[in-house]
């Protein structure tokens, strides 16, 4: 049987992502409270800390700029994300990352959920500023900084980065369906099936293979 596209996906980024992971590590257990990123980033959020609570979250880029279509920016939330699950900050049960924005149900580990997000928020923030001066794409550079949304800051990557707590089973189930159907809505027709999408946990629910980043199994929920 020929390997799937998430197959050939996983193992592409697998081989490109080292770069990503170590600079993750750093940032990560240099400032744990990633206060030297803020000049980069404030993030809100739309909920509150219940310690057995899983959250829905959702992180999209300003101005609904497409940063994702490229692959060293999906890299560095991808990379976020497993350092994430892996360092036991936090479990993450589904994601899906779209060209403009991430949606995800994780719970946090050992921190408030505001913490965490400020975390992941600052990070990537500071990864993708730091990528688009790699590529000199002065053309981002300057829109990010003119709709920056605190002027003692230089750049705004994020808009406020929202996270929904879960109160019920119905909503988990409404919420996984809703994280794993957006590639196949019509507004994005990512893919004709949505297992198939690389950059989703679809794949790992629907066919019991592996996501390009490991996700916790949120059946023990529902």
């Amino acid at each position: 049987m020929a390997p799937s596209p998430a197959h050939n996906a996983l193992m592409q980024n697998k081989r490109r992502r080292g770069r990503t992971a170590r600079a993750f590590l750093v940032a990560h257990s240099a400032v744990p409270g990633a206060q030297n990123l803020r000049q980069y980033e404030i993030m809100t959020f739309d909920s509150h800390h219940v310690d057995h609570h899983l959250y829905f979250i959702t992180a999209s880029i300003c101005g609904w700029k497409h940063l994702f279509a490229d692959t060293a920016y999906i890299n560095i939330v991808l990379d976020s994300l497993a350092w994430l699950q892996r360092n036991k900050r936090m479990a993450l049960y589904a994601f899906v990352l779209l060209p403009s924005h991430l949606h995800a149900i994780a719970k946090p580990r050992d921190r408030p959920i505001g913490n965490l997000l400020q975390n992941f928020g600052s990070y990537t923030a500071h990864a993708i500023l730091k990528e688009l001066r790699r590529d000199k794409r002065s053309d981002l550079l300057k829109f990010f900084h003119e709709h920056r949304r605190d002027s003692r800051h230089q750049h705004s990557i994020w808009q406020d980065i929202q996270a929904k707590n879960v109160y019920s089973r119905k909503f988990l189930i409404q919420k996984l369906e809703y994280v794993h159907n957006n590639p196949v809505a019509k507004e994005w027709n990512l893919a004709e099936d949505r297992a198939d999408y690389p950059y989703s946990s679809a794949c790992f629910y629907d066919r019991d293979e592996p996501a390009i980043i490991v996700v916790d199994d949120v059946r023990q929920y529902l």
